[in-house]
Order: C-alpha cells, then structure tokens, then sequence
C-alpha cells in the first residue's frame, strides 16, 4: 500500500514537472512573439525595413489587398522593392526566377497576421484560410474598398507642466513617402551622428545639424503636413485626460480638414502612432481615442493600427518632437528671448511657414482649441 502511495506521488510530481515546463514554455513563446510584434510595429512605422519579414509588414500595412492575396502581397512587393528586376506590369520566367518567392512572401504574411495578429484580412479570407479566432467568430465587418489610401499620423504633446497645452502632429499622405529612412540614416551616418533629434536635446554645437536634418527631412517628404492644436493649460485636473481630449480633436478635425480639401479625401485608413510614455497609461488613451473617433461614424474612414512607439531610430516621432518643442518654446518663453534654442524654434516656424500669434492664448476650452493645420 505505501509502494503504491510512493508510485502516485512521484507520478504527481513528475506531472506536475511537467506542467511546469510546458507552462514555462508557453510564457517563453509568447513574451518571444510579444518581443517580435513589437520590433515589426517599430519597424514598419519608422521605415527601417531592410528584413524580408519587415518589408512584407510594411506591405500588409498598406494594402488591404495584399493582407487578402497572396498574388497581390508579391506583385506589390516585387513592384515596391525589387523595382530593378521588375517593371509592374509583366513578368519573364527567368524574372520571376530572381524576385523574392511568392512562398517566402506568404509564411511571412501568415505569421505576421496569425502570430502577431498584425494587419489581418478581411473576416471572409480569415474565414476560408481557417484562422478564425473562436471568441472572433461573429466580428463585425470592415469592409474597405480596394486601393484605399492611408493618413499615418505622429503624434507628440507638450506643455504639460506649463501655461500651455499643446498636441502636435505630423500626418503622412502618401505611402512612398516612409521608404525615404535609408536616405536619412545613410545621412546621419555619413555625418557620424548618434544621437536622436529632440528638441530638449538640442545644444549649440548640435543646432547646425538639428537645422539640417529638419530640411533634410521635409525635402524628401513633400505630402506631409503638421497638424497642431493648443490650450490654455489652466483648471484641468486631470492633464492627461486633458490631452487624450485634445489628441482626439486633432485627429476628428485633421480628417474633416484633409477630406473637406481634397488634399487627402475619403476613403482612407487612419492609423496613429504616439511617442511612447508609459505602457499602461499609453494603452489606455489609444483605446479612449480610438473608441470616440470610431463612434463618429464617418464615412470612408477605416481605422487601422494605434500604437505607442520609441522613438529611437523614428524620425518622424523625432521630427514631430522638434515641432512640438518648438512651439512649446514660442508660447511658453517670454518675447525677445534670445537664447539660441528660440534661434531653433524661429527656424523650424519660418520653415513650416507657421506665424505664432496666429494662437488664441486665450483659449482654455479643449472642445473649442483651434486646429491649425501647416501644410
């Protein structure tokens, strides 16, 4: 009887072992494929996309098409990335023989969307490839139309512990326009730079180098804008629900503004990325925005990804932080300082072609914060 009781209870414990283990690697792989989401998600939206696996996230990103076909995902990979050896309107069988293999492309399309559940198709391809979530079974629908644009937003906020609150943005139209990091990184290369471009950063001897980057950047995107909303920073108790309401006001409006143009008109996805600040609070203003813009309803507007993002090795989260300062600088800086970083903030103003006292410092309520749009 006590061999007996010995035998269970070794049994249990080796049981139990195992669990152990198989729960350990379970925990491994997720932080793993946690870990490998985030590096596409910081990849795909700086532009840094050298890997296969990178350049096929920025596709699926941008084409709803290819996150459904396969034959779309290659025909916009080869077009986009492989343009020396294809010239997007016919193929060779030796061409087709040196372009990256439409087998490569699609293991990497189904572990972006089935593992990281990264830009994943429509519910009725989910439906046929047989990946289907159980609990996401009766989803809604959102159906885009085909060859949908893209608003790709930067955000970056200000003034918190000063007399004015402000939110900017930097809003990409046209896709091209995010493959130009190789010229900015080759740049600041070649000029042995290694750190980032912040505006709390910025020393004398750095300036020369701030002012070229800037220009650098805006020459090679000409669709950009910059999107700015301000506050009096005065009677909220809470700031940063004070700035999770301006964030969203800056993007209902810069919408209304882009469509109501023709700029950038309707149908588009909208997608946010915000420098990141801390992962539970970020978490929780992503959802508040995102949950109030899709309850407007506007029409043609699909919402795509809205992530928090580092800014390292981001120039566009960098570029809109140096916007941001600067009018931080002008608004909350007594007239005629003359220190050099009001010397910086002048330069990217004039650049943008921006006139500070256009701002109503008189403002102190969100719903009514003007946005300005600086094309």
């Amino acid at each position: 009887m006590e061999q007996n009781d010995s035998l269970e209870q070794t049994q249990e414990v080796e049981e139990l072992e195992v669990q152990d283990t198989t729960e350990e690697k379970e925990k491994s792989k997720s932080e793993r494929i946690e870990s490998e989401k985030k590096e596409v998600i910081s990849r795909v939206n700086s532009g840094n996309i050298e890997k296969v696996r990178d350049r096929v996230a920025f596709i699926l990103n941008y084409s709803n098409e290819a996150r459904n076909s396969d034959i779309d995902l290659a025909w916009l990979y080869w077009r986009t990335f492989e343009a020396d050896k294809f010239n997007g309107t016919s193929i060779t069988k030796e061409q087709l023989r040196s372009l990256a293999k439409i087998g490569t492309l699609s293991r990497h399309r189904a572990k972006i969307q089935n593992e990281y559940k990264l830009f994943e198709a429509d519910y009725d391809v989910k439906q046929y490839r047989g990946v289907l979530q159980e609990n996401n079974k009766q989803e809604a629908v959102d159906d885009k139309p085909k060859g949908i644009g893209m608003y790709s937003v930067y955000i970056d906020e200000t003034g918190k512990n000063q007399s004015y609150l402000s939110v900017g943005s930097l809003w990409i139209l046209e896709v091209g326009s995010l493959l130009a990091y190789p010229e900015l990184a080759k740049w600041k290369n070649d000029k042995q730079i290694n750190y980032e471009f912040h505006f709390n950063a910025l020393d004398r001897f750095r300036m020369p180098m701030f002012k070229e980057f800037f220009s650098k950047f805006l020459s090679l995107h000409p669709a950009i804008s910059f999107k700015l909303i301000v506050v009096n920073n005065k009677g909220f108790s809470d700031k940063n629900a004070a700035i999770t309401d301006l964030t969203y006001h800056l993007l209902n409006k810069g919408v209304g503004h882009e469509n109501d143009s023709g700029r950038a008109p309707l149908p588009r996805v909208l997608q946010v990325w915000i420098d990141e600040d801390e992962k539970g609070s970020d978490i929780l203003k992503i959802e508040n925005i995102k949950e109030r813009i899709d309850s407007q309803r506007i029409e043609g507007l699909h919402l795509g990804e809205f992530q928090a993002v580092d800014s390292e090795s981001n120039f566009y989260i960098q570029i809109v932080d140096l916007f941001t300062g600067a009018i931080n600088r002008k608004l909350n800086t007594p007239p005629g300082s003359n220190h050099f970083k009001d010397n910086f903030a002048d330069f990217i103003l004039e650049t943008i072609g921006f006139d500070i006292s256009d701002i109503d410092t008189d403002n102190d309520e969100i719903d009514h914060s003007k946005l300005f749009n600086l094309t």
